[in-house]
């Protein structure tokens, strides 16, 4: 398998080299850490529904949308970044996802324990260290190459990344603030030290030729004219700006365990808005506000009261809004549609 120890690149070249070797399937190992900070967003995601674009324009924070998974993230250079490139038809390679991301993140894990942390995976992809989320990870097919990118955080400006979302309340971006400080966690954190983004490529190098025959190599001819080639799309406002998923909620994954929900219910001329952070599935907080006061603030407490620690599942948020007595029997059902992804006609 080639290596590419690239260290300090751009913050383009970051992300569109492993793009360019898994297009021309060659598999690979790529280390490095961007110059300058930049958003990235998921395959899947749409650009305008989840970045702030007047504030990243405001601090000259260029956008990125890769052709891999996984959610929106800032990135800069206090974070390492590990790519692998792999055959589809590598017969090394887990078909199951579970044990792909178990398997290719093994290296990673040690490379945390070899500095004395407790790190683990959190099913699927995540690396925690006391439950604290360290790495975040994602992969995807491009071609005939499967990809599996991820970083660790050396360090990590939790206030800009709370700045760059788009959010329907400020009070929605506060919580964001609030939980990605309780959630996540560095390597200077956990180590009480600056630690160099050499030493951490050192042991991720060491680690994963445990697992590949690593031959160390550097750009040629051929992936610099892939990279040519790949450049104006990924430049283009059109592959920037394509409309990706959409929930009737905004939604905010803070871990693989934790998120960040804010829903607009309308109920008899009422808008409630529903903020929520749900800690595996279960409502860990919960704040109602109404447009009006015709549910009075009383009974929103005890609405409240009624829902926390709830799961996510419909006939048990719609029991708990019944019994709440907050709400008549029509408008908590519908309350309790809408948070579980429902629609009247499921239930009907």
């Amino acid at each position: 398998m080639e290596f590419y120890n690239l260290k300090l690149v751009t913050w383009f070249e970051s992300q569109v080299i492993y793009h360019a070797l898994a297009h021309l399937n060659r598999e690979a190992l790529i280390l490095c850490s961007p110059a300058t900070p930049y958003v990235c967003a998921g395959y899947h995601q749409d650009m305008a529904s989840e970045v702030d674009l007047k504030t990243c324009k405001e601090q000259n924070i260029p956008l990125f949308r890769r052709e891999v998974g996984g959610g929106l993230v800032y990135l800069d250079h206090r974070q390492v970044f590990f790519q692998l490139v792999l055959n589809r038809k590598n017969p090394d390679i887990p078909s199951n996802r579970e044990r792909f991301y178990r398997k290719l993140l093994e290296p990673v894990v040690q490379t945390l324990r070899d500095f004395d942390l407790s790190a683990e995976l959190r099913s699927p992809c995540d690396l925690i260290i006391n439950s604290k989320k360290i790495s975040g990870n994602g992969a995807g097919q491009i071609g005939e190459s499967n990809v599996l990118v991820g970083n660790i955080l050396l360090d990590f400006n939790y206030e800009v990344m709370a700045s760059i979302i788009r959010v329907p309340s400020e009070g929605f971006r506060q919580e964001y603030l609030h939980q990605m400080q309780a959630n996540l966690t560095t390597l200077q954190s956990e180590m009480g030290r600056a630690v160099s983004s050499e030493e951490v490529i050192e042991r991720l190098k060491s680690n994963f030729s445990g697992a590949f025959s690593l031959t160390s190599t550097e750009l040629d001819n051929q992936v610099l004219e892939q990279i040519r080639k790949l450049t104006p799309m990924f430049q283009s406002e059109a592959w920037l700006m394509e409309d990706g998923r959409r929930l009737h909620y905004r939604e905010i994954k803070v871990a693989e365990n934790c998120y960040i929900r804010e829903y607009q219910v309308t109920l008899d001329g009422t808008n409630l808005t529903c903020c929520l952070v749900l800690t595996d599935q279960q409502i860990a907080k919960i704040t109602l506000s109404a447009s009006n006061c015709l549910i009075p603030p009383l009974l929103l407490r005890q609405l409240e009261c009624s829902l926390l620690g709830k799961k996510m599942d419909f006939k048990i948020l719609n029991e708990a809004c019944f019994e709440a007595h907050a709400l008549n029997p029509y408008n908590a059902k519908i309350l309790a549609l809408t948070l579980s992804g429902k629609n009247v006609t499921d239930t009907a």
